[in-house]
């Protein structure tokens, strides 16, 4: 059935985006979750904020909702962020799949989890079972095919002069974001999850996995500054911000387990989306670089999967081997990009056989850390 729902859409505004009346097809609603084809969203935070009712799911983000407004209000921010997120959702999944040519497995979004424990998290992650986790362990076992869960919301934002409490359901970025992972983990497989035992799954992620996930988010919002209504605070020239048109090179990848993989993840996004402007510059629809870059990830899912743990898993931490599988997909369709691409590669200081320190060290030789500084 459709439905019919408001949520926050991208566009030329400040905060969440502009409030949009949209439809999308839907299964069923309950009092806490709407049901899609392959696709669970739920709050789990008790009570029925959405009454079950399927006719109306235009709800009032109530400035987000949590400590800024009373109970009613709260319950109203509650019900649109199970309907922002999974109108977000599906408009990603409907994405990967038409460019994947197959659907993704199903997925589950758990909203409001995590609260109670201490400082209030206003995150969001994505989790496949595990004995043991590195942080906000879970009380009840992830589904096998992947659940991405979001925090109940920590912080306040200005925006129009007003504040908007920082919920992860109505921040589309968050959302976006977290469901590139579920797309890498069901296609490029970065940590070789498709040979670990069920309930032994790795959720550390690499920064192939940040900067992929940072991509979709920006291809879904259809800008380079993702995180910029409520990092407006951070300089745009900081990774921090994770601004894909920030024209980071190799020369700041530094590597290593200690080394948070968000921030080594902004070379690869960036470069990214470097490639996706030339392609579009050069009078070619940038969806088909996306589809390149899916399917160049579903590539390097398929290979080495007979190796040894060890050198498959290093293989695909390797930004070079994730370009060389992105030019043999484009390659499959004809390779007229492939020149476009490596070339916008090779100024971020990628290319094809060699590993990240090389590319590193060459970079820090002859390339700025940022495309356009003046090099030191």
């Amino acid at each position: 059935m459709t439905m019919r729902a408001r949520a926050w859409v991208s566009g030329e505004a400040s905060g969440p985006g502009i409030l949009r009346d949209v439809e999308f097809d839907g299964v069923a609603v309950g009092d806490d979750r709407l049901v899609l084809e392959g696709l669970v969203v739920e709050d789990v935070r008790g009570g029925s904020p959405l009454m079950a009712d399927a006719t109306d799911l235009c709800f009032d983000p109530a400035a987000g909702g949590g400590p800024l407004v009373p109970t009613g209000p709260r319950e109203q921010a509650r019900a649109f962020g199970i309907v922002n997120v999974a109108f977000h959702v599906a408009r990603g999944l409907d994405w990967a799949t038409g460019l994947l040519s197959s659907p993704l497995p199903p997925l589950t979004v758990k909203i409001g989890m995590h609260e109670g424990r201490g400082k209030r998290w206003g995150g969001g992650h994505y989790r496949l079972p595990s004995a043991e986790y590195s942080s906000l362990p879970e009380d009840v076992v992830p589904a096998a095919t992947g659940e991405i869960h979001l925090g109940p919301g920590a912080g306040v934002a200005t925006v129009d002069g007003g504040r908007y409490f920082l919920a992860p359901s109505h921040n589309a970025a968050i959302v976006y974001h977290e469901l590139g992972h579920h797309i890498t983990r069901h296609t490029a497989d970065f940590r070789l999850n498709r040979l670990r035992s069920a309930n032994h799954q790795a959720n550390h992620k690499t920064p192939l996995d940040e900067g992929t996930a940072d991509f979709v988010c920006a291809v879904m919002l259809g800008t380079p500054d993702i995180y910029g209504w409520h990092r407006a605070h951070v300089p745009s020239t900081s990774q921090a911000r994770r601004r894909l048109d920030a024209g980071w090179t190799m020369a700041v990848f530094r590597g290593g387990s200690d080394v948070d993989p968000h921030t080594d993840g902004t070379v690869w996004s960036s470069t990214l989306w470097g490639a996706r402007c030339a392609v579009e510059a050069a009078g070619v629809d940038p969806g088909r670089f996306d589809g390149a870059v899916l399917r160049g990830l579903g590539r390097m899912g398929s290979v080495g999967v007979d190796e040894p743990m060890g050198e498959a898993l290093r293989h695909r931490r390797y930004f070079s081997e994730a370009l060389q599988a992105v030019l043999e997909a484009e390659q499959e369709r004809g390779g007229a990009l492939a020149s476009v691409i490596e070339r916008s590669f090779a100024a971020h200081g990628i290319v094809v056989g060699a590993t990240n320190a090389e590319l590193r060290d060459r970079c820090r030789r002859r390339v700025a850390p940022l495309l356009g500084a003046k090099a030191s």
